[in-house]
């Protein structure tokens, strides 16, 4: 703290003395860091984070994505792609065409079944004929 301070009290420029260069943790001038959930003083470089600001799935400022709120457009029937992220998914209809291998009902897409979905499968339609009695 210099004389002038010590006898007229420090000359704050927000949180920093502008004659001595003392330094207080208030009236921080906090700026946005853009890209980042951030913010920085101007003056004393002091930094917080901030909480995302989400515009449904992306985060406006720091560009995060979260697997929510998504806003899908259709490519294909059965193909979306949201608008904001750019994150596709299949939405495919499955019916079985032979023991192992699915079909899609809109794009006629094959799918073959894993050794587990296969046996998944032959325990649900055993579940279902014996609850039909057959």
């Amino acid at each position: 703290m210099n004389s002038l301070c010590k006898l007229l009290g420090h000359r704050w420029n927000a949180c920093q003395c502008a004659r001595c260069g003392a330094e207080r943790d208030r009236k921080h001038r906090f700026i946005f860091v853009e890209g980042q959930c951030l913010r920085k003083c101007a003056v004393c470089d002091k930094h917080d984070e901030t909480p995302h600001e989400w515009n449904r799935c992306a985060c406006v400022r720091c560009g995060e994505v979260r697997d929510e709120d998504h806003d899908w457009i259709r490519l294909t029937d059965c193909k979306d792609v949201c608008r904001f992220c750019g994150k596709e998914q299949a939405k495919h209809q499955w019916r079985p065409m032979a023991r192992g291998v699915d079909r899609c009902r809109r794009c006629g897409k094959e799918h073959k079944l894993t050794v587990e979905e296969i046996a998944a499968r032959d325990e649900e339609i055993a579940a279902r004929d014996e609850e039909w009695g057959e």
